[in-house]
């Protein structure tokens, strides 16, 4: 495993960005993003993302999943996702 030195944020993040699950080998891409408690008033934001995933480890029951954005994020940055390269 190498070691990761990149921070990742909300700028990084994109409908269409390609990740992969490191461990089941999963590829998602990122479809949507929205507020969590968009129809709750005076509340603060929180963002998410609904995933499309394929591969090893998906089936109908988790092929499509939500992530908060600062869960992702955290996934990201600590290396147990990676965003699939060209």
């Amino acid at each position: 495993m190498r070691y990761y030195t990149e921070q990742y944020s909300e700028k990084d993040l994109f409908a269409g960005l390609m990740i992969e699950d490191i461990v089941s080998g999963d590829i998602g891409i990122l479809v949507k993003r929205y507020n969590v408690l968009d129809s709750w008033e005076m509340e603060p934001e929180i963002w998410a993302w609904d995933i499309l995933w394929t591969g090893p480890a998906t089936d109908a029951v988790n092929k499509s999943q939500p992530y908060t954005e600062n869960g992702l994020l955290g996934m990201l940055n600590s290396g147990r996702v990676e965003i699939c390269s060209d």
